[in-house]
C-alpha cells in the first residue's frame, strides 16, 4: 500500500503571499532573500577588505560620509539611518578614529553630543574604490526603469518595520515563562506599539 504523502502546513496565512493556495512561491521568495543578503554580505567585506575594514565599518564610513553635511553627523543619526544601536556606532567609529579615518568633535551647541565626519584618510580610502563600486552596484542592481526601483525601495522600507516588529515580539514571546504565541499576542500590543530595539551590526 503506498504511503500517504506527507505536507507541511502553509508557513504564511496571508492571501497576498500564497497563489493557488500554496506558499511555494512565498518559499522561493525566502530563499531569493537569503541568497541575495548572503552576497550582499561578501560583497561588503570585499569592499571593506579593499580599505583594511570590516563590512560593517565599511557601511559605517559610507554613511557618515553621506550624512555628514558640513557640521558632520550624530552618532544617533547614523544609527537610525543603519539601523544599529548607538553603542555599535561608538565603539566602531573609535576604531576608525584610531586609523584616521573619522573625525570626532563635540557639537557646538551641546557639547554631550558628539558629531562625526569623514577625515582627509577616509575620503581617500573611499575614493579609491570608485568607479569599481559603481560597477559592482549597476551589475548587481540590474534593475530598469526608476519606477521599478521605487517600488522595490518601498517594499524594502515597509519591510524593515515589520521585521523589527517581528523580533520585537519574538523577543517577548521569549522572555515569558512559557512562551506561546498564541496566548501572548494580546499583551504583546503595547510592545508593538514601541520602536523595535536596535541590532548591532
Amino acid at each position: 500500500m503506498p504511503k500517504k504523502k506527507r505536507k507541511l502546513p502553509l508557513s504564511t496565512t496571508r492571501p497576498a503571499l500564497l497563489l493557488d493556495k500554496s506558499d511555494h512561491s512565498f518559499r522561493e521568495l525566502l530563499y531569493n532573500f537569503f541568497t541575495i543578503a548572503n552576497r550582499l554580505q561578501q560583497i561588503r567585506r570585499y569592499l571593506g577588505a579593499r580599505i583594511g575594514l570590516s563590512g560593517p565599518q565599511y557601511n559605517l564610513m559610507m554613511a557618515v560620509a553621506e550624512l555628514q553635511g558640513s557640521t558632520g553627523v550624530s552618532v544617533s543619526r547614523v544609527a537610525e539611518y543603519l539601523h544599529v544601536s548607538g553603542t555599535f556606532v561608538t565603539a566602531e567609529t573609535e576604531k576608525l578614529a584610531r586609523k584616521g579615518y573619522i573625525n570626532k568633535h563635540h557639537d557646538e551647541s551641546d557639547m554631550r553630543v558628539s558629531r562625526l565626519a569623514v577625515g582627509e584618510k577616509g575620503w581617500t580610502a573611499l575614493g579609491s574604490l570608485f568607479p569599481e563600486l559603481q560597477q559592482i552596484n549597476d551589475l548587481f542592481f540590474a534593475i530598469e526603469s526608476k519606477e521599478e526601483f521605487e517600488n522595490l525601495r518601498g517594499t524594502l522600507k515597509r519591510m524593515v518595520e515589520s521585521s523589527g516588529q517581528t523580533l520585537a515580539l519574538i523577543n517577548f514571546v521569549a522572555s515569558q515563562r512559557s512562551p506561546t504565541l498564541p496566548a501572548l499576542v494580546k499583551s504583546f500590543d503595547a510592545v508593538i506599539a514601541k520602536k523595535p530595539g536596535s541590532v548591532t551590526a
